[in-house]
C-alpha cells in the first residue's frame, strides 16, 4: 500500500505545483519563464567553460612535462664532462622525478614532499614503466594517472643503455631539494618518469568555475530584473484592455483604449478591442432605438384601439354608422400592428438565421410579371411598365421571400410616387446572376436620408410614411431576404428626380432564344392574376 501512495504524493505535489504558479500573475510568470529559459542557457555554458578551461590547463601542463622529460632523459644519457659527475634534473615543485633500471629498482629519486606528490613506490609499479624497460616504446608517453593522494600525469622517456658507475641507490641523492645528482654508470636500459600532481590544475578550473558561476547568476539576477520591467510595461495596455472591459461590462460602451504604436501583438489587441466596442455600442444604440421605436409603433394603434373603444362605450355604438366607422377604424389598426409583428417577427428570425427559406428553382420572371399584373389592377393611376430581357431566369431560392422582396420594393414605388407618375420594373440576365431593377419618377431622398433609409424603422418623411401605412421595416427586411440569397441591394436617389432600386442575385439560368419583351398596360395581353401585391 505504501508503494502505491508513493506515486500519488508526487502526482499531487506536481498538481500543487501547477496550480500555484497558475495563480501567479501573468507579468510574473512570464518573468520566471524568462529566468529559467535563462538558467538552462547560463547552465551549459557555465559547464562547458568549465571543461574547457581545465582541457586547456591539462594540455599545457602536460606538453610542459613532456618537454622535461625528454630534456631530462638527454642530460642523463650524456653526462657532462665536468669534474662533478653530477646532472641537475629540470624538476620544479611538486614533480617527482625516478630513474628506473632494468631490475625495476629506482636508482635516482628527485622530489618535493608534500600532500600533492605522488609516492614514489606508486610510480615505480605502474604498467607503463614496466613496458617500458622490456622494450616497447609505444611506452614511452604522457598519460594520466591515479593513486590514493589523488591524480597526476606521468611522462615516461626511454633512456638508451651505457657504461658508467653504478648509480647510487634510491634516496641517495638530496631528496626534496628538486635539483638531484646522477652519476652515468654502466647498466642495462633504464626508464626516466617524471609525475606531477593535477591539484593546481583542478583547483585553477575550480576557481574559474566559480568566477564564472559567480557572474553568470549576476547576469542572470540582472537579466531577471529587466525582464520583468519590460514583461511589466509591455502588459500594460493588456491591463488597460481589461480595465476598458470591466467598464464596458458595467454599461459605459463608449470607453475605448489607446492604440500602442508599435504594431505588435499588444497594438493588434487593443484595435481589434476598440473594433469590438465600437460594433457592441453600435449594435446596443441600435436594439435601443428598435425597442424604442417598436414600442413607439405598437402604442399608437394601441391608443387608437382604446379611443375606438372609448367612443363606443360613450355612445357611439348606438349609431349604427358611427359604430361601423369605429368598426372599420379599429380594423385598420388591427391589421397595421399585425403587419408590424410580422415583420418584426420576419426579422427577428433573418437576423438569428432562424427563418427557414424553401430553396427551389425559381422564376423571377414570372414572379415579376404577377406582382406587374396586381400592382396594374390595384393602383390603375400610375403607370407602371414591365422590361424582361428574357422570357424566363431562373435562380436558386425561396419563392415567396423572394415574392416577398418584389412586393416591397413595389410598395415603397407606389407609396412615393404621385398618382400619374411611371414605375419601372426591369429584369436582366448577367453572366453569373439576375438583376432586378425597380425605377419611379417620385419625390427621391434626400442625400442625408440615402445612407440610412435601410434602418429600421427609419423615416424619411414621418408623416408622410405614417399616412400610408408604413412601418419602416420594408427595405431591411427586402436586404436581410436579399443577403439570406447571396444577394445584394444597392439605392440610388435624388430629391426630386426619384429612386432606383436594384437587386442583384446569384446562379441566373436565362432561357434558350432570350429576346427583349417591354410590357406596359397597353400590351400585355393574357397575364395572370398577381399572387403578390
Amino acid at each position: 500500500m505504501r508503494a502505491r501512495a508513493r506515486p500519488q504524493v508526487k502526482g499531487g505535489q506536481r498538481k500543487a505545483a501547477r496550480r500555484w504558479v497558475g495563480a501567479l500573475p501573468l507579468r510574473w510568470r512570464l518573468a520566471l519563464g524568462y529566468a529559467l529559459v535563462l538558467l538552462l542557457a547560463l547552465a551549459p555554458l557555465t559547464a562547458l567553460q568549465f571543461v574547457a578551461v581545465h582541457a586547456l590547463l591539462f594540455n599545457n601542463t602536460s606538453e610542459s612535462l613532456r618537454a622535461a622529460v625528454l630534456a631530462d632523459a638527454r642530460a642523463v644519457s650524456k653526462p657532462p664532462r665536468t669534474g662533478t659527475g653530477t646532472i641537475a634534473l629540470s624538476t620544479g615543485p611538486g614533480i617527482t622525478a625516478i630513474l628506473v633500471d632494468a631490475t625495476g629498482r629506482a636508482s635516482v629519486v628527485a622530489t618535493a614532499q608534500n600532500e600533492q606528490t605522488p609516492a614514489v613506490s606508486s610510480l615505480v609499479r605502474l604498467p607503463d614503466i614496466t613496458r617500458a624497460l622490456a622494450g616497447d616504446p609505444a611506452a614511452a608517453s604522457t598519460y594520466q594517472a591515479a593513486t590514493a593522494r589523488g591524480s597526476y600525469l606521468v611522462a615516461v622517456a626511454v633512456l638508451p643503455a651505457g657504461k658508467g658507475k653504478a648509480p647510487p641507490p634510491v634516496g641517495a641523492s638530496a631528496a626534496g631539494s628538486g635539483h638531484p645528482d646522477v652519476t652515468g654508470a654502466p647498466s642495462s636500459r633504464r626508464v626516466l618518469a617524471l609525475a606531477e600532481s593535477l591539484a593546481s590544475v583542478d583547483a585553477t578550473a575550480a576557481e574559474v568555475g566559480l568566477l564564472t558561476l559567480g557572474g553568470a547568476g549576476v547576469a542572470l539576477l540582472l537579466a531577471t530584473a529587466l525582464g520583468t520591467l519590460l514583461v511589466r510595461r509591455s502588459l500594460r495596455p493588456l491591463t488597460r484592455v481589461a480595465t476598458a472591459a470591466n467598464a464596458m461590462a458595467a454599461g459605459d460602451y463608449a470607453r475605448r483604449v489607446a492604440v500602442p504604436p508599435a504594431p505588435d501583438e499588444v497594438g493588434r489587441l487593443a484595435s481589434s478591442f476598440n473594433a469590438m466596442a465600437a460594433a457592441v455600442e453600435d449594435a446596443f444604440v441600435t436594439q435601443r432605438r428598435f425597442v424604442a421605436d417598436a414600442a413607439h409603433e405598437l402604442r399608437t394603434p394601441l391608443t387608437a384601439l382604446g379611443g375606438y373603444a372609448d367612443v363606443l362605450l360613450l355612445g357611439a355604438a348606438s349609431d349604427p354608422h358611427d359604430l361601423a366607422e369605429a368598426l372599420e377604424a379599429m380594423r385598420g389598426e388591427t391589421h397595421r400592428m399585425t403587419r408590424l409583428v410580422n415583420d418584426l417577427l420576419a426579422l427577428a428570425r433573418l437576423d438569428n438565421k432562424q427563418l427557414t427559406l424553401h430553396w427551389t428553382d425559381v422564376d423571377l420572371a414570372d414572379i415579376l410579371r404577377d406582382a406587374w399584373t396586381g400592382v396594374r389592377l390595384l393602383r390603375p393611376d400610375r403607370e407602371v411598365t414591365l422590361d424582361l430581357s428574357t422570357p424566363m431566369v431562373i435562380v436558386r431560392g425561396d419563392a415567396d421571400r423572394l415574392g416577398q422582396v418584389v412586393a416591397n420594393l413595389i410598395d415603397n414605388a407606389v407609396k412615393f410616387t404621385e398618382p400619374g407618375g411611371h414605375i419601372g420594373l426591369v429584369l436582366q440576365a448577367e453572366e453569373g446572376g439576375a438583376v432586378l431593377t425597380v425605377r419611379d419618377d417620385g419625390a427621391g431622398i434626400a442625400p442625408e436620408d440615402l445612407p440610412r433609409v435601410r434602418e429600421r424603422f427609419y423615416r424619411a418623411d414621418e408623416a408622410r410614411s405614417r399616412a400610408t401605412g408604413g412601418t419602416g421595416l420594408g427595405l431591411s427586411i427586402v436586404e436581410a431576404i436579399v443577403a439570406a440569397h447571396g444577394g445584394s441591394l444597392d439605392i440610388v436617389s435624388q430629391r426630386g428626380q426619384g429612386t432606383t432600386v436594384t437587386v442583384r442575385l446569384p446562379s441566373v439560368q436565362a432561357a434558350p432564344g432570350a429576346h427583349l419583351r417591354s410590357l406596359s398596360p397597353a400590351t400585355e395581353e393574357g397575364s395572370r392574376p398577381a399572387t403578390h401585391v
